[in-house]
């Protein structure tokens, strides 16, 4: 047996891939007389070529459908003859072609059926097109042919198109007689349903053997075609005369089940169309059924005396919720059939399909009831009433829907999402109506708010309407009170305040306020003071910085509140608040903008300023990481009322930063500067340290006092504060005999001792044992020499505390190749602080650290919080 040659290469059996397997045809749907084998070329699809029956081959092609030598380009499901027939052998070929009812052909070109060149024959390389074709151009059936060289031209002749478009699902029987002679005793006769339609004598073909196709073949297009051969029969040698198209047997079946809508998501009233595609017409009588998954059925709605019948389904509430509806089954009431032309009952098994992606979800989301917290009594003014809905079924909210109340109040969304239970809060406000029974009205969704099941179906919010007998609404005619100004205050309270200086002022009210806008007050000096904060709350603040503009006084003064376009003060009820007790004289508050250059006496002033007592509640202190918080329990004093008072911390670690509750200003960094009321407010130290060790941070709080007139200042003795974050388990403290640094080892118990950091001998530089690296040394020395050039202590009238102990934690020694390392450390500290990226560094610690060599093998300063 010669095997055929495709597109110019032999196609052997083994060539074929798994999925396009070898079909020997012999069976009654196709019969060939002399039991040809035929190949079959597909993209291997589970639909590309299947068998309804014992009768019928049906191909179906989708875009991107391409056997397995096919380009891109092309969608195909075929079968190949193996055999190849003679050049000029007269030919007989017949068959039954039907093309399934579906989306309309939009394709370039699409080939049903083809006697096909052996391209073999003519030479290497050389590919051509089918000496004749029955092909479709849009919905028209046509038949092209063929003949010429293919090295010096083609012809190309269409010889006949159907003036009527194709009928979908019903069969044609078409008959073919030919001689593929490349001269002129070549023909080619066809006819359709017994009528000839192609009566051509003339060249065909290239001169070539050739073998028959028959299946789909097309240029890629988006829509799914499928079409159903039986019947095939192919003899050579002398042609009987056309014969009359029999009716073969056949067994009617269901080839197909279709849904519309196809996926998404169906709920109770909803209807779906589901269609049911045969091989043949079919005659219906009674009314069939569909059995489906959900519990309903589709009932038949048309289609009898063609290929495709219909049925319909209404979601009904009581039907099951499934993720893909299914035909389980089709059923046939007494005097009921489906039926064939002569008389055979349809094969109904192929009906039963699933639809993945059409999901039934008959409940639709609604309110199922209504209720109040308080849900009796009187409610007054600024009393809150919870308001809930409940739904059968979860729902999620977006927006902020609202709830319309029969007060003339709404109650706002405040949760419930995710949840088939909606909250509600409402507040009696004194412009509310009295009434003896609060009632909802309806439900408002504002642009963009919506309630939804997760099936995207809005709620039915009509049972939200409902009236809380017992619940009333009383809010007096007037408002019980009227906010109002009830003290105002300053901060500094006293002393002489300068140009630059911030005095921050304070009104106090008689109840809660809300600030809208941007309110000032106006004071004698010719400053305005901005508001700051404090809406929600019964206390607002504001604050002015004097300016050399401002005009001197004895005794600062408020001497209005301004309301700018859009700024308001009001209370919950939105009555606007009494301004006129924010009026009022400092006494002792002295505004003097006016700068001060001493002409005499020569020599400074003897200092008038008074040292400062800075008070810690307790200098060991923990925190936790990542957010944890501890209060400083700093508070300093003077008995001088006209010093400048501030606290200077140094030895703040990057990871640790200090809030004053003054004003929630937040303060970072390695020397940080504080003035008193900042202190006395109440100081927060957060930690935000990520790491699995034990840091502990010294901080040295050190308070000044500056008299401003004189400029002599008043320094107390520096305290510290240990903070170890987060608190270890377990402490014990040990020094090292040159009191360099203090070193803790961290071991399980139960108890913890506190750390006694000791002051650094920062100009005893002991000789270790570990220090072998001479060129380390030298290193080191050089960029202690550096750092030197740069940190030259200045000579200040603001005194400042000597340098404190760092505390680290005693890790392994670093000898060899570990010093080499501590050599580069060093200079790339040294760099960090040329950079200003570490802030203050005590040219004490580089060389406590290199002289000890002690945990920088395992643990680089660089790569630790810096105390």
């Amino acid at each position: 047996m010669e095997f055929p040659v495709f597109n110019g290469k032999r196609i052997m059996e083994w060539q074929l891939p798994v999925q396009s397997r070898r079909l020997h045809l012999r069976r009654r749907a196709i019969c060939i007389s002399d039991g040809s084998p035929y190949n079959v070329q597909t993209a291997g699809r589970s639909y590309s070529l299947t068998e309804p029956d014992s009768q019928t081959l049906r191909f179906e092609i989708h875009q991107g459908d391409p056997a397995w030598f096919d380009g891109s380009t092309i969608d195909r499901s075929e079968v190949q003859m193996d055999n190849l027939i003679a050049a000029g052998m007269p030919t007989n070929i017949s068959y039954q072609f039907m093309v399934e009812p579906g989306a309309t052909n939009t394709a370039q070109w699409l080939v049903t059926a083809e006697m096909h060149s052996n391209d073999g024959d003519l030479g290497s390389g050389v590919h051509t097109s089918p000496p004749f074709a029955i092909e479709m151009q849009g919905e028209h059936l046509a038949v092209v042919a063929r003949y010429g060289d293919p090295a010096t031209g083609i012809t190309t002749k269409t010889l006949w198109t159907d003036p009527n478009p194709i009928v979908r699902g019903q069969y044609y029987n078409i008959q073919i007689q030919t001689s593929v002679a490349n001269n002129s005793s070549g023909f080619l006769d066809v006819y359709i349903n017994g009528n000839q339609v192609v009566n051509y004598n003339g060249p065909l073909g290239y001169g070539s053997r050739t073998y028959w196709e028959e299946g789909l073949y097309r240029h890629t297009s988006p829509e799914v075609l499928a079409a159903d051969f039986r019947n095939l029969e192919i003899t050579t040698g002398s042609l009987p005369p056309p014969t009359a198209p029999t009716t073969p047997t056949v067994t009617p079946a269901v080839t197909q089940a279709t849904a519309s809508p196809g996926t998404g998501i169906e709920h109770a009233g909803d209807t779906i169309t589901l269609s049911l595609a045969f091989n043949e017409a079919v005659t219906v009588t009674g009314t069939p059924t569909l059995s489906l998954n959900d519990g309903n059925t589709a009932t038949y709605a048309g289609g009898s005396g063609t290929s495709t019948l219909t049925f319909k389904t209404t979601v009904a509430s009581t039907d099951t919720n499934t993720s893909a509806l299914a035909i389980t089954g089709v059923n046939l009431p007494s005097g009921a059939g489906i039926k064939d032309a002569s008389g055979v009952a349809a094969n109904l098994s192929g009906a039963v399909k699933t639809f993945s992606g059409l999901q039934i979800d008959p409940i639709l989301p609604a309110v199922t009831q209504a209720t109040a917290s308080p849900g009796t009594g009187t409610a007054l003014v600024g009393d809150t009433v919870t308001l809930s809905l409940g739904f059968n079924e979860a729902v999620t909210v977006t927006g902020t829907p609202t709830l319309s109340l029969n007060d003339g109040g709404t109650a706002t969304y405040v949760g419930g999402s995710g949840t088939g239970t909606l909250t509600f809060k409402t507040t009696v406000a004194s412009t509310d109506t009295t009434t003896p029974a609060l009632a909802i009205t309806g439900v408002n969704l504002p642009s963009g708010a919506s309630i939804k099941d997760a099936s995207g179906v809005a709620a039915n919010l009509a049972g939200a309407a409902k009236t809380f007998t017992g619940l009333a609404i009383d809010p007096p005619t007037t408002p019980a009170v009227t906010p109002a100004v009830t003290q105002a205050t300053a901060s500094p309270g006293t002393g002489t305040e300068h140009v630059g200086d911030t005095i921050t002022l304070a009104l106090g009210f008689n109840e809660a306020v809300t600030v809208t806008g941007t309110p000032t007050v106006s004071l004698n000096d010719g400053g305005t003071a901005t508001y700051v904060g404090g809406s929600g709350t019964g206390t607002l603040t504001f604050k002015t910085t004097v300016a050399s503009t401002n005009t001197s006084t004895s005794a600062l003064a408020i001497t209005g509140v301004n309301l700018p376009s859009g700024a308001t003060i009001k209370d919950a009820s939105g009555v606007a608040a009494n301004l006129a007790g924010a009026v009022k004289t400092f006494s002792g508050l002295q505004i003097d903008p006016t700068s001060s250059t001493p002409t005499s006496p020569t020599t400074p002033p003897t200092s008038s300023a008074t040292k400062p007592v800075l008070t810690i509640a307790d200098n060991s202190l923990w925190v936790a990481g990542r957010g944890g918080t501890v209060d400083l329990g700093t508070k300093v004093t003077t008995t001088d009322s006209n010093d400048v008072v501030t606290v200077n911390i140094t030895g703040l670690p990057r990871y640790e930063t200090i809030t004053d509750k003054l004003d929630g200003q937040t303060f970072r960094g390695n020397n940080i500067t504080l003035t008193a009321a900042q202190v006395d407010s109440g100081l927060t130290l957060t930690s935000t340290y990520r790491g699995g060790g034990h840091p502990t941070a010294t901080l040295t709080l050190t308070a000044s006092a500056k008299d401003p007139t004189t400029g002599a200042v008043a320094t107390a003795s520096p305290q510290t504060i240990t903070v170890v974050d987060p608190r270890p388990a377990a402490v014990t403290t040990t020094t090292s005999s040159h009191h360099h640094h203090t070193a803790t080892d961290h071991q399980p118990a139960s108890t913890a001792t506190a750390v006694t950091p000791t002051a650094p001998q920062a100009g005893d530089l002991p000789d270790h044992q570990q220090t072998t690296a001479a060129n380390a040394g030298s290193l080191a020395s050089q960029g202690f020499a550096l750092l030197q050039q740069h940190v030259d202590p200045g000579t200040s009238a603001l005194a400042t505390t000597a340098a404190q102990p760092i505390s680290v934690a005693d890790h392994p020694t670093a000898t060899g190749t570990t010093m080499a390392s501590l050599a580069s450390q060093s200079f790339a500290l040294l760099n960090q602080y040329l950079a200003a990226h570490t802030g203050q560094v005590d040219p004490g610690q580089i060389v406590s650290a290199l002289s000890q060599a002690i945990g920088w093998g395992h643990d680089s300063l660089l790569a630790r919080p810096q105390h």
